[in-house]
């Protein structure tokens, strides 16, 4: 019997240009979701949701094109069984049926009210869990395109150090923006955080995750550099190298660092400045501890590392420093919000109440002495589990904390190109740590960063490529 040719036998030529037409659509992906407002518009949300289904389609026709390499997806499996589980779980909210009599109490409260029966369900707003799983898969996907493009380690230096490229622009139009004197997105007027660092997003803690993420990629890009450029012959040649590296090969990254870690702070954001702190002290810690890295340039790189975010800090840092000692009517609001958010999972946490219902179902647990409108919770792990549910928020949480673990674990296992874990695991930090404090992942363009990040961390801890690279790594 003839067997059916599951692949394609296609010229290396034409492999290779469709891997590069996947690598410029994220590198294009990239810069474009910054643009409209961070992309939290649902015209932009729904456009990235298009090119991520493209991109997908298009690593779907390069996989076919190429050698099946036994146990590929092995590594992952764990993350995609734990992600398809709550995705599952999403669409069962979802579904206008009555199953075991599974069903929220505001329907029959509705129902009564109306007089006449409703289709039931899980989900408060079946609309809302449809367009938040559809922004879930969006996610996941460039996850996965990443992953499938960043298993080249050249391809993988690339797309960082195209984002680095790109946050410094972004964050050179927000400093730009912040001493004119008409400040504006875009070309609207700011009305919001006017005396803050937003670049094109409208919350300056958004941006300040965007940019905490760029400082992220341009330290792993210097270190990368410096591993590779020092001379450590002697301790008067690795001087020489060092600063010759710093000067020369490194002078544009030091300076896209500066950048960005300046408009950062000039974002004033505490959650921001508290994220990034603890991301870079996790990175400084694992390019001190990691084996590919132990080599002399890694203690300098750490002290210059801290030096300069110590005088960034005290140069421009003051207002922000300012704003952790003050007691903000949000500083007072947001403990009564997770006090009644706590109050709603307590109701609600087998089953929750539907994806991207947070906004409908606290009306009925905000406090009096709350004032406004509250669609948020400004803590994703608990808004998750009052909408999913505690054990699938939990799920969601885990795959997340798995794929960030591979990376942990190839920091400390790979020989090479260390760079790409040692940036999944900090970005991790970074957004899991701000993610307490406010809904940056909320933000499509901050995600798709992240997703991207991870996607290569991941990719150059667990592939066999990177063993193959031809590139200096550091020692």
């Amino acid at each position: 019997m003839i067997q059916p040719q599951a692949r394609i036998d296609a010229p290396a030529p034409v492999r290779d240009a469709v891997h590069r037409i996947r690598e410029i659509g994220l590198v294009a992906v990239l810069a474009w979701a910054p643009l409209p407002f961070g992309s939290a518009r649902p015209w932009a949300w729904d456009l990235l949701g298009i090119l991520a289904l493209a991109l997908l389609g298009l690593s779907a026709a390069y996989e076919t094109m190429r050698p099946s390499r036994a146990g590929m997806l092995t590594p992952l499996l764990p993350a995609l069984v734990m992600g398809g589980l709550v995705m599952g779980w999403i669409v069962f909210q979802a579904l206008p049926w009555n199953l075991f009599g599974l069903h929220h109490p505001l329907w029959d409260r509705a129902s009564e009210v109306l007089g006449r029966p409703l289709a039931t369900s899980l989900s408060i707003d079946r609309e809302a869990s449809r367009v938040h799983l559809f922004r879930l898969m969006t996610y996941a996907a460039f996850f996965i395109v990443a992953w499938q493009v960043g298993r080249r380690p050249e391809a993988a230096y690339r797309l960082l150090r195209a984002f680095a490229v790109i946050a410094t622009v972004y964050a050179l139009y927000g400093l730009v923006e912040f001493v004119s004197p008409d400040p504006r997105i875009l070309w609207f007027i700011k009305e919001a955080y006017v005396t803050d660092v937003t670049a094109t997003f409208v919350n300056r803690n958004s941006f300040a995750t965007f940019a905490g993420l760029a400082v992220i990629a341009h330290l792993v890009l210097i270190a990368d550099l410096l591993a590779r450029k020092t001379d450590m012959r002697s301790r008067r040649s690795f001087l020489l190298s060092l600063a010759d590296s710093l000067l020369g090969d490194a002078k544009w990254l030091v300076l896209g660092l500066v950048v960005c870690g300046g408009a950062l702070l000039m974002s004033h954001s505490r959650g921001g400045l508290i994220s990034a702190l603890a991301a870079v002290a996790v990175l400084m810690a694992l390019i001190l501890a990691a084996p590919a890295a132990r080599a002399p340039w890694r203690l300098w790189f750490a002290g210059i590392g801290v030096t300069g975010l110590a005088l960034v800090v005290v140069l421009t840092g003051a207002t922000t420093f300012d704003r952790l000692d003050a007691m903000s009517n949000d500083l007072e609001m947001r403990p009564k919000i997770a006090a009644a958010v706590l109050r709603a999972i307590g109701d609600n946490w087998p089953t929750g109440t539907g994806y991207g219902s947070f906004g409908d179902i606290f009306l009925l647990y905000q406090p009096l002495n709350v004032i406004g409108n509250v669609g948020l919770a400004h803590n994703d792990y608990l808004e998750n589990a009052l909408e999913l549910g505690v054990p699938a928020a939990a799920l969601l949480v885990a795959a997340v904390l798995y794929l960030a673990g591979l990376c942990l674990v190839g920091v400390f296992r790979r020989r090479r190109d260390v760079i790409y874990p040692l940036a999944g695991t900090a970005a991790t930090v970074m957004v899991g740590v701000h993610s307490a404090f406010d809904f940056s992942l909320q933000i499509p363009a901050v995600t798709v960063t992240y997703a991207v990040m991870l996607g290569i961390g991941v990719a150059q801890s667990t592939g066999t490529r990177a063993a193959r690279s031809s590139r200096p790594n550091p020692r």
